[in-house]
């Protein structure tokens, strides 16, 4: 098998198959599958991030997200069915939630992104349904309808202001995503704005239907507490979801001129990281700049922009992530950053 699909296809299938071995067997089982996720992949971040990758053939790339999507239902179902129904100490349940947690938050999140974007119909209908059994299918929506038209502006609820804190960020992106994809999906159906859908063809209907169908599916074979650990997962993975667009795009801005229009966007619209494990555990999502300037363009073909042309966080996309958590902390790493670049005129810093 070519190495470059050898390194996505292990990043991001071994830590599926740990974590049903971790919630199967219990033990020592889970904090490896969860160690794997976090210190093991924080030292190969560290220590391969030159090695250089090969071509891959595009049919094994089409292959992979497609199987990474069956992958993440069959391990949604195991994780809320082990999770609900299995006995153990609190601490050991604690571990297999936090593993499951982060695989859906970062493989099973950027995977329904690399399908959503891809012009298949039963590509893209996968990548909305890992966000509808996230309890987030109007991402779908708002992703592509509003994230790439209006990114680094203020009209896009998921590109985060200068000084926007993630927990208030987290509260706005969420309402307002819904919002703006609900008006966006209406608009082309010649609706009014705020309408909610009635008609099943929209895809809001879907969205809601769908994720009641899913809640009501636990319900039955998991009973309440199967629920409950469902929504604590659903949570989670939004959280995710929602971490890395606060990390991608925090404090950057196009510039508007005098009629209201902004500036295209650039490479300096997006923050990028190189690390290697993390990139290819989310499907070289962290090559974000690359993404918004071909927004079709398969996962194993984005590129790396060097630093004088797109700005890199400090850590890799894990770290940021939990340092985001944190507001003051997180203002003392990125700030000082964003002031740099404004110094240099690479971007245009403004609150909102």
């Amino acid at each position: 098998m070519n190495r470059y699909l050898s390194h996505f296809a292990v990043i991001t299938i071994l830590p599926a198959y740990l974590l049903v071995i971790g919630a199967a067997w219990g033990g020592i089982w889970p904090l490896i599958a969860l160690l794997f996720l976090t210190v093991f992949g924080f030292v190969l971040d560290r220590t391969m991030d030159a090695l250089e990758d090969g071509p891959i053939e595009a049919a094994l790339n089409r292959l992979l997200p497609v199987s990474l999507a069956i992958i993440h239902f069959l391990l949604l179902g195991f994780a809320i069915w082990s999770l609900s129904q299995h006995g153990g100490p609190i601490w050991e349940k604690l571990l297999i939630f936090i593993g499951f947690g982060l695989y859906f938050a970062n493989t099973s999140n950027a995977n329904g992104h690399e399908l959503i974007h891809r012009q298949s119909r039963l590509e893209r209908n996968l990548g909305k349904w890992v966000f509808i059994s996230h309890l987030f299918g109007h991402h779908t929506s708002a992703h592509m309808l509003i994230h790439h038209p209006f990114v680094s502006t203020p009209y896009d609820p998921n590109s985060a202001p200068y000084n926007r804190g993630f927990w208030q960020f987290w509260i706005k992106a969420w309402r307002g995503s819904f919002l703006a994809g609900l008006r966006a999906e209406n608009a082309r159906r010649g609706l009014e704005p705020g309408r909610l859908p009635t008609s099943i063809k929209h895809p809001y209907f879907t969205y809601a239907v769908g994720a009641l169908a899913l809640m009501a599916l636990v319900a039955v074979f998991t009973g309440v507490a199967g629920v409950l650990w469902y929504l604590a997962l659903a949570f989670f993975a939004q959280t995710g979801l929602l971490l890395t667009d606060y990390i991608q795009h925090y404090g950057l801005r196009r510039t508007e001129d005098a009629d209201g229009r902004f500036e295209p966007v650039t490479p300096a619209h997006s923050w990028n990281t190189p690390h290697w494990f993390t990139r290819h555990l989310n499907l070289n999502a962290v090559r974000h700049s690359d993404h918004h300037a071909k927004p079709m363009k398969p996962y194993n073909e984005l590129l790396n922009y060097p630093p004088d042309q797109a700005p890199e966080l400090p850590y890799p996309a894990g770290i940021m992530s939990f340092i985001a958590l944190f507001p003051r902390w997180w203002r003392r790493v990125m700030n000082p950053r964003l002031h740099q670049l404004a110094r240099q005129s690479v971007i245009n810093l403004q609150e909102s």
